[in-house]
């Protein structure tokens, strides 16, 4: 089971390497393709960018709902405790 996960783990990282080399070496040797090249790459960059982002503001959002839920579970606690003693005295 580990083996294929292996194969593919070095198959994706030859690949980003040849990938990442082969986009090195046009970029220092200035090719027509030098400004579609920079454009796509900062496309990408602004991607995983917001992508990070929004990860980040998910997870606050995620906070604050179970903050909220906590919350409320323990209004309803207390004021079913309040309830219980009225009903009790």
């Amino acid at each position: 089971m580990l083996n294929p996960f292996h194969k593919i783990s070095k198959l994706i990282l030859s690949f980003l390497a040849v990938l990442g080399g082969w986009t090195g070496i046009l970029l220092l040797t200035n090719t027509n393709f030098n400004l579609e090249i920079k454009d796509v790459l900062n496309k990408m960059y602004l991607n995983q960018k917001n992508f990070i982002v929004n990860v980040k503001d998910l997870s606050l959002l995620l906070v604050k709902d179970a903050n909220q839920r906590l919350s409320d579970k323990h209004q309803d606690i207390t004021l079913f405790s309040n309830i219980q003693k009225d009903i009790e005295n």
